[in-house]
């Protein structure tokens, strides 16, 4: 293509540029309405190309992969297609792993080895004192806070890790009670008697008798039955349909 059909071209795109302006000028003293009624008269595809300047691409093998993709003018960039497909997110850590670089995941993984709960629980049952550490934390920072809604969200956290800890104590009780049972069944086998095994509703029974002596021990017995006591009646209500 020679210089001189070049700027013919550029020349023929400013004053089509020129025209699309002037189109808009008129459109913007024009009301919604009026827009649409004469977007209904032109058509939704002839609109687009007269007034928006969107050009009816050509079919061809180099647009497809976005090569030839027209700029309204010189100064401005190449649009890319939209029908470009993105890369998947992580494409260059498998072309990696494909070089060498293994990933794995070691919740998967045969090599990281089984998941043992008690080994775990003793590991981490440092986590408790630190649970400790940040009730202290919270109880001075409570002191100091002056609105409702600070100290109820305080209060709430505090409420939250004392119940974790709960929980943790009584997961370790529970597997001490197990291991004291297991020691007297191997001590009744070894001397010859016949062991006697637990049911759940005995271990049940075992559980709630130690539990109360505990409260019972702390002072806080006549609190809990008081909150059973509340508990059961709600439950006894919502069943009635009060």
């Amino acid at each position: 293509m020679t210089s001189s059909e070049d700027s013919s071209n550029e020349e023929f795109q400013d004053e089509e540029i020129h025209e699309r302006n002037l189109i808009r000028q008129d459109l913007s003293s024009m009301s919604f309405e009026e827009i649409m009624k004469l977007k209904e008269e032109l058509g939704a595809k002839l609109y687009k190309e007269a007034i928006l300047g969107i050009e009816k691409q050509k079919n061809s093998g180099n647009q497809k992969n976005g090569k030839d993709l027209k700029r309204l003018n010189k100064n401005r960039p190449r649009e890319q297609s939209s029908k470009r497909p993105v890369p998947f997110l992580g494409a260059e850590l498998r072309g990696k792993s494909k070089k060498g670089l293994q990933l794995r995941d070691p919740r998967f993984d045969e090599r990281a080895g089984n998941y043992d709960v008690n080994k775990f629980k003793e590991n981490y049952k440092f986590v408790s004192n630190v649970r400790e550490m940040e009730i202290l934390q919270l109880k001075n920072e409570l002191n100091s806070v002056t609105d409702q809604e600070g100290k109820d969200r305080i209060k709430e956290a505090m409420q939250r890790l004392t119940n974790k800890n709960v929980e943790e104590k009584k997961w370790h009780k529970k597997q001490q009670t197990l291991k004291e049972e297991q020691q007297e069944i191997q001590k009744a086998i070894a001397e010859g008697k016949q062991p006697h095994y637990l049911t759940k509703k005995e271990r049940k029974a075992k559980e709630l008798v130690a539990q109360f002596e505990d409260l019972k021990k702390r002072g806080k017995l006549t609190k809990h039955l008081e909150k059973r006591r509340k508990k059961n009646i709600t439950k006894d209500r919502k069943k009635m349909g009060f």
